[in-house]
């Protein structure tokens, strides 16, 4: 037995007696990425390779992560004690940031115990706070205060025509998108990235929770959008063309939105997606403000238009709202 600090490699069965300290957290399999550390709290900026030494913005972690030439790095991103109110917003972060597309793999993760905890705002109005230009990108706990009605977005998930700029694989979990001075353009904004797993976010003062714009792609595929709240203050749900996406479990405040879902809202475009747990309440009509492609399977969804064909007299959605 022996006391301090032990460093070096230490093979075989290794006894602690006392309190174990790990500075660089504890990988059980290393997946050859590094870990970088941002602490917006701090005065002055360290090499950002552990709490004592942050950087203090998410920028410095990105472009270090980009200069190292990294794979899979994570980044760890700390909040303050601060509080938030709609009279005096209290960001942790204000600063535009973009993933490039040689950055596979990268994660930022808010280190609160939820997404309260990390606030992180847009650098100017109208911007994008965090672009993803790579493929299997994870974003956990942050709490994004997006602004801007024309472009603003807390996130943008990349698919250009030309392929060098795609976002492919990007998991997005536990975050919650809120406005701030102006109500925002989106909260999850794509242009079209495949195989992408949105859940259990809450999305509110966004005019759009996910939105896809038609230039370049046309189709998302096998996107997942499941187990998320928007709540009465949005003015849409989730729009976009997808094929064979999973829109699973999500729930809607009140009755007032234009559009709750929309699967195929780019030129037409859209096709065998499953649509199906959701309670849908309605301010005009089940086929007004829900879209749907005539081979999407809408089954299992409750809804209060029972007035429409497509609704049982039980409340259960029996067809595709393709009016």
């Amino acid at each position: 037995m022996r006391d301090g600090i032990v460093s070096g490699d230490n093979h075989g069965v290794q006894r602690f007696h006392d309190q174990v300290t790990f500075m660089q957290g504890v990988n059980g399999v290393m997946n050859g990425g590094t870990t970088y550390y941002v602490d917006s709290g701090r005065t002055t900026s360290g090499n950002g390779k552990e709490w004592v030494q942050s950087f203090i913005t998410v920028s410095e972690a990105v472009a270090a992560s980009l200069a190292a030439g990294g794979t899979h790095d994570t980044i760890l991103i700390k909040g303050t004690e601060n509080v938030d109110s709609d009279a005096d917003p209290v960001n942790d972060y204000s600063e535009s940031v973009t993933i490039d597309a040689t950055q596979v793999g990268l994660r930022i993760i808010g280190m609160g115990n939820g997404p309260e905890g990390v606030k992180w705002t847009v650098g100017t109005a109208e911007g994008i706070i965090l672009t993803i230009n790579a493929i299997d990108c994870v974003v956990e706990n942050i709490r994004f205060r997006p602004n801007g009605a024309t472009s603003g977005s807390a996130i943008y998930l990349a698919q250009n025509a030309a392929g060098t700029a795609v976002a492919n694989g990007a998991q997005i979990r536990n975050c919650i998108f809120r406005s701030t001075t102006e109500t925002a353009l989106a909260g999850i904004h794509t242009q079209g990235a495949s195989d992408v797993i949105i859940e259990n976010n809450i999305f509110t003062s966004v005019a759009t929770a996910v939105l896809q714009t038609e230039t370049p792609a046309k189709l998302t595929y096998r996107m997942i959008i499941r187990n998320n709240f928007v709540d009465d203050k949005c003015t849409n749900g989730f729009v976009f063309s997808g094929r064979s996406c999973l829109i699973d479990s999500n729930q809607f405040a009140g009755k007032y939105l234009t559009t709750i879902i929309n699967t195929k809202a780019c030129t037409d475009q859209g096709s065998y997606n499953v649509v199906r747990n959701h309670i849908l309440a309605v301010a005009t009509g089940y086929e007004t403000n829900c879209i749907g492609s005539d081979t999407d399977d809408w089954w299992f969804n409750y809804c209060d238009d029972t007035a429409a064909s497509t609704v049982s007299a039980a409340y259960l959605t029996i067809g595709i709202p393709t009016a």
